[in-house]
């Protein structure tokens, strides 16, 4: 049988590693600089190793020597940078004239798979949608090194719930492999003539209910945050299954929200339950940072919910100083199921 070891770096809690586990990977090693993922990554991943460290540091040498790779094992790398530098905001701080050293990360990467004496057999790279717009230098000289390398490459912007995610996630895919002429990106699954999408109530109807402020002594994560009174009235007053904060009375209108074109017009909106959800952000359980009211419970989402809309199971446990700490794990990780669709059409499984 074929042996494919796996590298994730920035892995953050591990979504791109539990679907690369998924899809048959043995996932030897996980780097981020930030170490409050660790608890979550190594409970939830057991085999694999955390490194908390900065990727700048690191040389392809080091990297090899960690996870002991051998010479009839394949090798997947993952890399999810940080997606900051390529946000819209960024991109116009750029033509200003301003630097963000994190754009440089992508570098490394590139750093790391030159100086690697076995090249990876694959690579596989998530970002958002606007790391390859507007001329990026960095993705650019990224892209050149592998066409130097001699990686087949292929790439593009992607909706999660096309493949069977639960939510609406527009995220840029980038895939290279050794040793081939042709790649493509796998055929979407669901949507406008395929399957239907999956929704917010196929994945976390079922939980048991909970109250603003409660915790689930059953479902690991299942916990949300307390609400005020005056926002306990405000998520009250919206229409169940999507409702929108349209509804509010004139003294539970937000200042800023004085004229209702202003503003984000999701926040303090419910989620459908026949629809997919929006974005899970780092925000997901706050109700003044999106549509992440709970579809009838008078609450934002769990953790927990959040968690099942990005696929994770609910075996899989966030650790944290607090809800928000696990809420950032939740939103900054890879919807699994999207990894492993995009892993197993790379590796050919």
């Amino acid at each position: 049988m074929r042996k494919i070891v796996g590298v994730d770096l920035f892995c953050g809690a591990g979504g791109v590693t539990l679907g690369m586990r998924t899809a048959g990977i043995d996932v030897r090693l996980g780097i981020d600089k930030n170490n409050g993922f660790q608890k979550t990554y190594e409970f939830n991943n057991p085999g694999a190793r955390f490194l908390a460290a900065d990727i700048t540091k690191i040389t392809g040498n080091e990297l090899l020597a960690l996870i002991d790779l051998k010479s009839d094992e394949e090798f997947v790398l993952s890399s999810c940078a940080p997606c900051q530098p390529f946000s819209t905001q960024n991109r116009k701080n750029v033509l200003r004239g301003y630097e963000d050293d994190r754009s440089n990360l992508l570098s490394h990467v590139s750093r790391i798979i030159e100086e690697l004496k076995r090249k990876p057999d694959y690579i596989f790279i998530e970002n958002v949608p606007g790391v390859n717009d507007g001329g990026h230098l960095v993705f650019d000289r990224f892209h050149d090194v592998l066409y130097r390398l001699k990686y087949t490459c292929v790439s593009g912007v992607v909706d999660a719930a096309d493949y069977g995610v639960p939510q609406h996630r527009k995220r840029f895919i980038f895939m290279g492999k050794k040793e081939t002429t042709h790649m493509s990106l796998p055929d979407s699954t669901h949507g406008h003539n395929k399957e239907s999408y999956k929704t917010v109530g196929n994945f976390i109807k079922d939980l048991p209910a909970i109250q603003a402020g409660e915790k689930s002594e059953v479902i690991p994560n299942h916990t949300c945050r307390n609400l005020s009174d005056l926002n306990l009235r405000r998520i009250r007053s919206v229409p169940k299954d999507g409702g929108s904060r349209n509804s509010f009375a004139k003294e539970l209108v937000l200042k800023c929200h004085k004229n209702k074109y202003l503003g984000h017009k999701d926040v303090y909106g419910r989620l459908a339950w026949d629809k997919p959800a929006p974005t899970i952000t780092t925000k997901c359980v706050c109700l003044s940072n999106g549509r992440f009211g709970h579809p009838t419970q008078d609450r934002a989402i769990s953790v927990r919910e959040a968690a099942r809309l990005q696929t994770f199971p609910d075996s899989y446990v966030f650790f944290g100083t607090g809800i928000s700490s696990q809420a950032a794990q939740v939103g900054n990780a890879v919807p699994v199921h999207l990894a492993t669709v995009f892993v197993r059409h790379l590796i050919g499984k």
